[in-house]
């Protein structure tokens, strides 16, 4: 299934009206682009990591995220997500890493049936691996060109969970609807930290609609911010770093307007 782009655009309304406060629990290498992201989509970041703290600051946020990239925080996004989960809030879990590391793995797992995350979003290789229990890639970047959807479909329905596989094409499923978003471009691969700002920005918009069309939305929308940023670095002849700023830009720029025409171009 494909989403309209009416959907996209009123969830990023919302988002802006809401200014949901998202509580980020994330990796120290690109903390400071998630909470900037936050910021251009309209949402408001609060990046606590203390043991002692996060249940109070989670209990004040519409969404909290818990990526594995920061697996020395483990304690805090045990005791976040618990309390998020008895409060009804919305959960992302990030599983950044566990292709290549079975510890991050068994974490993982040991997350999913503590506090039930809303939506699970990695990378293809980071998906299989969880899919299979086992390693796919050394690293935290993916090596697997395709996914297996049935797989998918069965995990989501067991878990409960919106799953999402990261890739050129990414396959949103709750193990009954599956959405592909085609949207997005290479350079996004070429930059540290896409698929965390991307899970944070999913936060945002499962923190103001906690369903798979919001989850669709979100990839959506990210898709299209990084075409439009693409397509400025190659005017301005720039790289990797001019591409990483104008993404962030994009994601600020985005209107309702920008969002329908990208859709009827394709």
């Amino acid at each position: 299934m494909e989403l309209e782009a009416g959907k996209i655009a009123e969830l990023h309304h919302e988002i802006k009206k809401k200014r949901p406060v998202i509580h980020c629990i994330t990796n120290a290498v690109t903390v400071n682009d998630c909470a900037n992201i936050l910021l251009a989509a309209g949402a408001s970041p609060t990046m606590a990591h203390h043991p002692l703290e996060v249940e109070e600051i989670t209990e004040g946020a519409a969404a909290l995220v818990c990526n594995l990239g920061a697996i020395a925080d483990f304690e805090a996004m045990e005791k976040a997500g618990k309390k998020a989960d008895e409060m009804g809030h919305a959960i992302v879990l990030d599983p950044v890493g566990i292709s290549g590391s079975t510890y991050r793995r068994m974490k993982c797992q040991t997350l999913i049936k503590e506090i039930h995350p809303t939506c699970i979003r990695g990378n293809y290789s980071e998906i299989r691996a969880l899919l299979k229990d086992c390693n796919t890639v050394t690293g935290v970047d993916a090596s697997d060109k395709s996914v297996d959807v049935e797989s998918m479909k069965q995990y989501a329905k067991v878990q409960k969970t919106i799953l999402i596989a990261s890739g050129a094409v990414d396959v949103i499923t709750d193990g009954r609807e599956v959405f592909e978003c085609r949207s997005g471009h290479e350079m996004m691969a070429h930059i540290t930290g896409s698929g965390c700002m991307s899970s944070v920005v999913l936060g945002a918009f499962l923190g103001v609609e906690a369903t798979i069309e919001a989850a669709a939305a979100c990839c959506s929308f990210i898709g299209l911010c990084g075409e439009a940023a693409a397509e400025k670095t190659k005017e301005c002849q720039g790289g990797t770093m001019t591409f990483r700023n104008a993404f962030i830009d994009e994601v600020s720029l985005m209107t309702p307007e920008k969002i329908y025409d990208r859709y009827q171009e394709k």
